[in-house]
């Protein structure tokens, strides 16, 4: 299905992108910031400027990548606020509190018609999930009208910095941009964001971070950054023992995200997950071809752009189902994450990587370099670049993530009627009755 995703699809009408005023100062930063301008793209060499809508440089004083300094997630969280306050292409509100009682946040972002209606788009993927209330004709006429929500999600790992300071400047440009690849993605996908999972964990790190900048001590180590766990937070989708997990579980549930992408740095420069293989045999084909598209799609678009390393394939093995992205893939949608080369903030002037990470392999025919000068601005650029090319893939081929999204729930229930195992059988019979009890509960979520 993904292979002849490229045909023309109908989307909505695009108007002629006007001439924009460009934030003269945000962009100068920008271009001060980035380390190699090989690491960058014409997508966020530059900003727009907005005389409603409040960037991240008017909000903090400063713009994402600027070395030297790290945001708290109360912080983003709060330009979120203003954003939703400032446009009616942001609809902002919470999903959860942390086991410290802050708050876990999710901004919408879309066309203002699209954000008006998201109850509609809500009910819309709702009944793509279940073919046994849903006709086809139904489904067919949903699929021709309706949005995919791509959610994008970060700082799940309280030591990996990009991905928040990312998604800050993400959103804005969103809003305020009118270029054509921004007002296709505007206009056919609805685009969540939860710019901090472990907001406990975030605001230690933060601390930790000034304390040494300031005194010039070492830091404190973070032995957590949750309540007693740290970096196998992301271990939790079967067990879901942690608020973060429970809270993108039950917002899963409640809106059916079409993707789910989460922002990670453990890698060199990007890479864009599909996997080693063994894939889960739980999942559909349709899934591990939709992790191939999204990714090919990313490689070969920043290659015609001429960024090196950025890449896909061997990082992890796509079978093991405790990732929290299991919580998208097992329900039939779309899980993926990205790995980036370290945020940081401070610059470092020699990045120097092994010959594993540089070779020339067939997922990776334009390696990172030998030695190049790295910053936390090189990381927001390849990152945000990298996840623009991924909406727009998604804006221009929404009907076909929608219809494989339906195909692979009618699939799901018709496994359930014709193949074994119809059903697990849990005996009554056992003395730890309150164990079989937490088991059964854990699968009803």
């Amino acid at each position: 299905l993904m292979a002849c995703a490229a045909v023309a699809l109908p989307l909505q009408a695009q108007k002629p992108a006007p001439a924009q005023k460009l934030d003269e100062a945000y962009t100068k930063l920008i271009k001060e910031y980035t380390q190699d301008p090989r690491i960058s793209t014409e997508l966020v060499d530059h900003m727009p400027a907005s005389d409603k809508v409040p960037s991240p440089l008017k909000f903090f004083g400063r713009i994402p990548g600027t070395p030297g300094e790290l945001t708290y997630a109360k912080d983003i969280q709060r330009y979120y606020e203003a954003l939703a306050k400032a446009s009616p292409r942001f609809k902002y509100w919470t999903i959860g509190k942390s086991e410290e009682g802050r708050d876990m946040v999710l901004l919408a972002v879309g066309d203002e018609a699209t954000i008006k209606s998201l109850d509609k788009y809500k009910a819309d993927l709702n009944a793509l999930t279940d073919p046994r209330k849903t006709t086809e004709a139904q489904a067919r006429q949903i699929i021709k009208t309706s949005k995919p929500i791509y959610w994008v999600t970060a700082g799940m790992h309280s030591g990996e910095t990009g991905g928040p300071e990312t998604l800050i400047a993400l959103p804005y440009r969103l809003a305020v941009e009118e270029t054509p690849l921004i007002q296709n993605i505007r206009n056919n996908v609805i685009v969540f964001i939860t710019p901090v999972l472990e907001v406990d964990g975030k605001e230690k790190h933060v601390d930790t971070y000034y304390y040494g900048k300031k005194t010039g001590k070492p830091r404190p180590p973070l032995v957590y950054w949750g309540k007693y766990v740290a970096h196998d937070n992301n271990r939790d989708a079967m067990g879901q023992m942690l608020k973060l997990t429970q809270n993108v579980n039950r917002t899963f549930l409640e809106w059916k995200p079409t993707i789910l992408h989460d922002l990670h740095e453990a890698s060199n420069y990007l890479y864009a997950s599909t996997g080693t293989g063994p894939y889960n045999e739980a999942l559909d084909a349709i899934t591990i071809n939709e992790w191939w598209a999204l990714a090919n799609a990313e490689v070969t678009e920043m290659a015609k752009r001429n960024v090196p390393g950025v890449w896909t394939y061997g990082f992890y093995d796509g079978w093991v189902p405790n990732y929290m992205f299991f919580v998208a893939h097992a329900k039939n949608a779309v899980g993926r994450f990205y790995e980036v080369q370290s945020y940081g903030p401070e610059i470092v002037e020699n990045l120097r990587l092994g010959a594993f990470a540089t070779s020339r392999e067939w997922y990776r025919p334009k390696p990172p370099l030998p030695s190049i000068k790295w910053g936390p601005r090189n990381n927001t650029n390849i990152q945000q670049s990298a996840l623009l090319i991924a909406l727009n893939y998604v804006a221009r081929n929404r009907d076909t993530f929608l219809e494989n999204y339906w195909i692979k729930n009618q699939r799901a229930v018709n496994r359930g009627k014709n193949e074994a195992p119809y059903a697990w059988v849990i005996p009554a019979s056992q003395r730890r009755k309150a164990e079989v009890a937490d088991v059964v509960n854990a699968l009803r979520r």
